[in-house]
């Protein structure tokens, strides 16, 4: 399903080895920096037969079993940035990294082939419980980015009137695996709460406003340019 709906967004689709789904799309010139965007694809657990999605107000939850939200909003995130890049200010290229198994191990991201990510400046992973986190550490145990990557998205939300966006620490994610391989990535929240439970729920509300927070982000992509030109020239002196 998500291959189908992402196909009339962007230029290249692909399925690797291990079952992730890659995607490419260069916007404006594409002279501007290559941003990976990322959510996973599996859940902890299967959904329930027969199950229906309980609405109230913004509020999603399951009629039985895990609502499954943990990453699906993620999912559904990066299909609406996908569908508006095309009328976007963006200019550069962002790639798509929908991975499986990361519930067991962050395998699909480990396994992701090395090619699809040799170009790729910086990474916004869409898969934190809660709303306003950007989380750019995985606890005390390791960084994910510059700090000064996490206050430039800081900055974009203040600036576009999105209120309670703050840096933090955070758990584990796929964004583990990015910044290991030296890219500088943060992890937003994305309105989920007690996931992996038959009391998970979905703040939609949440969900939209991460939505327009990355498309905030991906405006600015001058900006962003120069921080992570910055941090370049940092890390090389």
């Amino acid at each position: 399903m998500v291959h189908e709906k992402l196909a009339s967004y962007v230029e290249r689709i692909t399925t690797d080895r291990y079952g992730n789904l890659l995607a490419q799309k260069k916007c404006k010139t594409g002279c501007g920096p290559t941003i990976l965007l990322n959510a996973h694809l599996d859940t902890v657990e299967e959904l329930e037969e027969g199950r229906e999605i309980v609405k109230n107000g913004p509020i999603w939850s399951s009629s039985k079993g895990i609502l499954g939200a943990d990453d699906r909003a993620g999912v559904a995130v990066l299909l609406e940035v996908a569908k508006w890049l095309e009328t976007s200010r963006f200019n550069g290229t962002i790639k798509f990294a929908f991975t499986v198994e990361e519930e067991c191990g962050l395998v699909g991201a480990r396994e992701l082939e090395e090619y699809f990510l040799w170009d790729v400046d910086a990474a916004i992973v869409v898969d934190r419980r809660g709303t306003g986190d950007i989380v750019t550490s995985c606890g005390m145990i390791q960084p994910f980015c510059d700090i000064r990557y996490g206050q430039f998205f800081e900055k974009v939300a203040n600036d576009a009137g999105l209120l309670g966006w703050k840096c933090t620490a955070g758990g584990s994610s796929d964004t583990r695996i990015w910044a290991s391989r030296g890219i500088q990535s943060v992890n937003l929240s994305v309105g989920y709460q007690f996931e992996h439970t038959d009391d998970e729920i979905l703040d939609t509300d949440a969900c939209y406003n991460t939505a327009q927070f990355i498309k905030a982000v991906l405006n600015q992509s001058k900006e962003l340019s120069r921080t992570l030109r910055s941090l370049r020239l940092t890390d090389a002196v």
